[in-house]
């Protein structure tokens, strides 16, 4: 049934959304996650903290489903909704730190950055640049492109000469890719020891 639900458009998930269809929720989290984590990442520069965020972003769009108006595209709001996650959090760690200890040491530790955490996060960035730099040339302008200058399909195909649909197929097979390389390095990093 899930894989009916991946062929969906996004207008059509959301209907099934309403419709309180969880599947309709996989299918979208399956097709943005990759993108939400990469934003909330560079943001963050931390890949457990950028996790939590895309985690709240599916579940707010969950618990909103039957009052959610869009009035952009769904990948937009879903794009605004993960940085304005993402903001919080930096805006949270930072009175965190400007806090004065009314103790005399640091009554919570456990935000300040490790320094495992600063190389997961250093690390993490380097594959997924690694990942992007793996894909095929015309794939991986099509998707530099549409994730580094925010161009629309529409845009990238007039720029580069090609189909909407040939940019579509570009952007799905990168997105397979990146997800399947940062999934299988986010499992590994998170059964070593010190995490």
């Amino acid at each position: 049934m899930s894989a009916d639900y991946n062929q969906y458009k996004d207008n059509e998930l959301l209907m099934q959304l309403v419709a309180g269809k969880q599947q309709a929720l996989e299918a979208l989290y399956n097709r943005y996650w990759d993108r939400l984590f990469v934003v909330a990442a560079n943001l963050l520069g931390s890949p457990e903290e950028a996790e939590e965020c895309v985690q709240n972003v599916f579940i707010g769009l969950w618990k909103r489903r039957e009052n959610l108006q869009l009035t952009h595209s769904l990948h937009t709001y879903l794009a605004v909704a993960v940085k304005y996650q993402a903001l919080s959090v930096l805006s949270r760690n930072q009175r965190r730190k400007e806090r004065p200890s009314q103790i005399g040491f640091d009554d919570d530790p456990i935000d300040a950055v490790s320094p495992e955490a600063d190389f997961i996060a250093k690390e993490l960035r380097t594959r997924i640049e690694q990942s992007i730099n793996r894909l095929p040339p015309q794939c991986q302008l099509v998707f530099r492109m549409s994730r580094e200058q925010d161009k629309s399909v529409k845009e990238i195909a007039e720029s580069l000469g090609l189909s909407e649909n040939t940019v579509k197929m570009h952007l799905k097979n990168a997105n397979k890719k990146l997800r399947s390389d940062l999934l299988f390095y986010i499992f590994f990093l998170s059964h070593t020891p010190f995490l």
